[in-house]
């Protein structure tokens, strides 16, 4: 299990960019693949958004979000992402998150979910890693305190 700390998604995405170069091209052109396309993207996001929900960390940052809508929208954002044929076509991040008061506590938490998530799902490292590294640059979007 990895563990969470202060200023890990920039880490995460360093990391991450000094890793790409060095896997296959292989790999590069399948990430879509390695998350079981989209019906295994869509897996991870319900298992991610269940240890959200019973996160006592973050989970009252979505006492009022439509989960369903929720749950598509990642579905579709990380597709989309991973290379897949989805468009994500919702809101932008820093709409979403106007007004939460997010910190970056909470966001650790939240990636810390999404990590423990594709770890669940048996998504390889390098999927992983291909993912939070476009992910990271949303952060500044998302902490708003």
């Amino acid at each position: 299990m990895r563990t969470v700390r202060t200023g890990f998604v920039r880490r995460a995405a360093v990391v991450a960019a000094l890793l790409l170069p060095f896997t296959s091209a292989f790999a590069k052109n399948t990430y879509y693949q390695q998350f079981g396309e989209k019906a295994g993207i869509r897996a991870v996001v319900n298992r991610f958004v269940g240890y959200v929900l019973s996160d006592s960390r973050i989970s009252h940052y979505f006492a009022t979000t439509d989960i369903p809508s929720l749950k598509s929208a990642l579905t579709d954002q990380f597709c989309q992402e991973e290379g897949g044929p989805c468009t994500y076509t919702g809101p932008s991040m820093s709409s979403v998150h106007r007004g939460l008061g997010v910190n970056e506590a909470a966001f650790n938490a939240l990636v810390s979910d999404l990590i423990k998530g594709m770890d669940r799902q048996h998504i390889p490292v390098a999927a992983q890693n291909n993912l939070l590294s476009k992910l990271a640059p949303m952060e500044s979007q998302i902490v708003t305190r």
